[in-house]
């Protein structure tokens, strides 16, 4: 029956309220995938949902992020000792891959590994490839021993004269070799067409207000190639640049000017990236162009590592006086890599801009010294005298490839209101089976437990191994979203997402499905690879109270 209530001030009974406890509705939404890549500069609490505040092995791409590739082993020197330099010969018709380590210079062009030169004081060499009437040459100094030129067929020792000290770096420029000379403000050339004679000095210490020493030189274009209006770059270890346009320096070398910048990082500091040129410094990654047009104080903000300043900085702090800073462009995989040495001949990581998009990542666990591209191939020297082969296979070597990423913190649209998080789904595109691990931190924690992720095996059924109607063939790459009970209490969530990928055998034995035929051999180690990009996650939560 029910109950009647006396309206105020009418002596009339009307029907009472009633107050019905509502139950709490979830709701849904979908978290993008951090396209836009690893965040280091902005506020925690206003980050872009399409941003990371770790990217570790994801690489973004315009549309999903997806996992690394691995490496594989491709040529061995046999010195144990790092290989601290690799050089590319590219001749009109021979491609070479050279390796320095220890004191030697070794071949490993095709996977095997021959000395070429011995008796060097140490492996750490800058080189050009320098064209000459009388042919292509690829040209090295490493600051301690004379300068040694490859023809194309065998490797030979250049007579250089008139130059004090030896040369720490080489540079060709109108047709001209190049010098900078070790712990000097000087830079020396050659004449023109010339890979040896007589060398003759041009001083740049009065250009140099800050003191230092001349620490590298480059050549950049304003006209996106080789041609008259390229200048002739001169970088100060303190990071002062004299720039200077003209063709003969005894004649016609006129000064454009000298701009200050952060200090340069690295002997390798200089990088030529399309016509302009990439300067590490301890300003971050900066181009030429546009350090020369701002403000020192204002510079950060034009750099290439402008989204990861925070930690480059304190990577300049921390690892500045490391041997191994090194930028490469790898353009079949639109990457460029900034090779940073945490602790040297040891351990490096790389911080890797996807250069259609400027967004950043980190790579862990390819420990090289030094990087080259041959043939669009990318390779980088090991800590262990190897010379390993990047961006193939889907494993590092046969061991655990770890990838892990953390979303930018996330309100849902709603700041001030409490929300508790219930179950989270990864949108992922994978050819395996995975289960990744998932934890969801909330108000800026970083302590929530993650579940241990499921190792993708990236072996499919081996040719002659596998049991029928046990083991798993190859699969076609398919979309997988798996959902996962996930708790959390809190005001903002961060979804965190960590996986394995591993080798799911040790046979030597091609896999069956995998292997091209014609081209994979049949008992040779061959690694298969596992596609895994993120799309989206989806979550779920219950909105409660203010407080």
């Amino acid at each position: 029956m029910r109950k009647l209530a006396y309206q105020s001030g009418s002596g009339l009974q009307v029907p009472g309220r009633v107050q019905i406890a509502v139950p709490m509705v979830a709701t849904g939404a979908s978290v993008p995938a951090p396209i836009e890549g690893w965040d280091a500069v902005s506020p925690i609490a206003a980050m872009s949902p399409k941003r990371a505040i770790q990217l570790d092995n994801f690489f973004p791409q315009p549309d999903f992020v997806e996992l690394r590739r691995g490496f594989i082993r491709h040529a061995d020197t046999a010195t144990t000792l790092p290989v601290e330099t690799l050089m590319a010969y590219e001749g009109v018709a021979t491609r070479r891959l050279f390796a320095a380590s220890d004191d030697s210079i070794f071949d490993v062009t095709g996977g095997t590994s021959t000395v070429q030169v011995t008796g060097l004081t140490n492996a750490r060499f800058q080189y050009i490839n320098f064209a000459t009437t009388g042919g292509l040459f690829l040209y090295a100094v490493n600051g301690a021993d004379d300068p040694q030129y490859y023809d194309g067929t065998v490797w030979a020792v250049a007579t250089i004269t008139g130059m004090p000290t030896a040369a720490i770096d080489v540079n060709a420029h109108k047709n001209r070799i190049w010098f900078v000379a070790q712990d000097s403000s000087d830079a020396y050339y050659l004449p023109v067409d010339s890979i040896q004679g007589a060398a003759t000095k041009f001083p740049l210490g009065g250009l140099f207000t800050e003191g230092g020493h001349l620490r590298s030189m480059g050549t950049w274009s304003i006209d996106a190639g080789d041609g008259p209006d390229d200048y002739a770059v001169f970088l100060s270890s303190r990071g002062q640049v004299a720039i200077y346009r003209g063709v003969d320096p005894a004649v016609d070398f006129v000064l454009v000017g000298v701009f200050d910048m952060g200090a340069p990082i690295g002997q390798r500091c200089l990088t030529r990236v399309g016509a302009d040129i990439a300067i590490i410094s301890i300003d971050g990654v900066v181009p030429l162009s546009r350090a020369m047009i701002f403000e020192r104080a204002a510079v950060q903000k034009v750099a290439l590592t402008e989204r990861i300043q925070r930690v480059m900085n304190q990577s300049a702090r921390d690892w500045g006086d490391h041997f191994g800073w090194q930028l490469i462009s790898y353009p079949k995989g639109t990457r460029a890599i900034l090779n940073v040495p945490v602790v040297e001949n040891e351990t490096q990581y790389q911080y890797v801009m996807n250069t259609l998009s400027g967004a950043w990542c980190r790579f862990l666990g390819m420990n090289g010294s030094c990087w080259e591209l041959l043939n669009d191939t990318l390779y980088f020297g090991g800590n262990d005298g190897v010379v390993y082969e990047a961006d193939t296979s889907g494993t590092d070597h046969g061991a655990v490839l770890h990838g892990d990423l953390r979303t930018a913190f996330n309100y849902f649209g709603q700041r001030g209101r409490q929300k508790r998080w219930t179950m989270c789904r990864p949108q992922l595109t994978t050819d395996g089976q995975v289960n990744p691990g998932l934890a969801l931190n909330v108000d800026f924690r970083t302590d929530a437990p993650i579940s241990t992720p499921t190792t993708i095996a990236t072996s499919a059924a081996l040719w002659d191994e596998a049991l029928w109607d046990v083991d798993v063939w190859p699969t076609e790459t398919s979309v997988q979203a798996n959902w996962t009970t996930v708790a959390g209490l809190g005001y903002c969530a961060s979804i965190r997402m960590a996986v394995d990928v591993s080798s799911g055998s040790t046979g030597l034995a091609a896999v069956w499905g995998v292997s091209l035929w014609g081209f994979g051999t049949w008992g040779e180690v061959t690694t298969p690879e596992i596609a895994l990009q993120v799309n989206a996650f989806d979550i779920t939560y219950e909105v409660g109270s203010i407080v």
